[in-house]
């Protein structure tokens, strides 16, 4: 059994980068921890209840997906720029202590959002390789509408097939209803299931999620 860590900027991260990578974790009896650290609606609005709503449908795709815990540390939406690196590092670093993770998935460095740049920076921080580190994978993830809107290319060394899973990921999609958006918006029902067509054509199956593994290691 595996213990995997989702670090994620927003409610909604975790299923557009790597919803159908989680159910296959999961239904294979692995424990996936979920971390956000942004509402993803202040920058929005002041709404407490969007606010709410939001979180409310991270809990349902929680169940959906197969997430043993889901975390909130209700930083305010595309501020966390403005916050001390050393400081959600600190955040993250309890967080990994606590579940002890030995894979890692996280933003990629390239996205447009800046919410997404920071989160990457500090997981760099708080899951570097020290001797009594427990982690042994790091793996960036894309987020459809930042990754390919950025100014660096991703350019993937891991691919996963999800196509058993693909259905259950969609579900999860349609839960965050304000996220979703008509064709051919790349958050839409239809350019989602593109994306995983292409990246599976790539490897020749008919779905699969794509990502970049910063590290691996293998120890004694």
């Amino acid at each position: 059994m595996k213990k995997i860590l989702v670090v994620c900027a927003h409610p909604d991260d975790e299923t557009l980068g790597l919803g159908g990578t989680i159910v296959k974790h999961s239904q294979n009896g692995d424990q996936v921890f979920v971390v956000i650290f942004a509402d993803g609606e202040s920058a929005r609005s002041n709404s407490k209840k969007n606010i709410v709503m939001r979180k409310n449908q991270a809990k349902k795709v929680a169940t959906i997906l197969g997430i043993e815990k889901i975390k909130f540390l209700d930083y305010r939406d595309q501020t966390l720029d403005t916050i001390s690196s050393l400081v959600l590092a600190k955040k993250l670093e309890k967080i990994i202590e606590e579940y002890n993770p030995d894979t890692i998935y996280t933003h990629f460095w390239g996205d447009v959002n800046q919410d997404h740049k920071k989160i990457f920076d500090i997981t760099l921080i708080a899951a570097r390789p020290t001797p009594n580190s427990n982690i042994q994978r790091l793996i960036c993830y894309e987020t459809p509408s930042s990754t390919e809107w950025g100014n660096a290319s991703f350019k993937p060394n891991l691919f996963v097939e999800i196509t058993p899973f693909l259905k259950k990921k969609i579900a999860a999609v349609e839960i965050y209803k304000n996220e979703i958006h008509e064709y051919p918006h790349p958050r839409s029902d239809k350019s989602i299931v593109t994306r995983s067509n292409f990246w599976g054509s790539s490897i020749g199956v008919m779905n699969a999620e794509a990502f970049i593994v910063l590290r691996d290691i293998e120890k004694i």
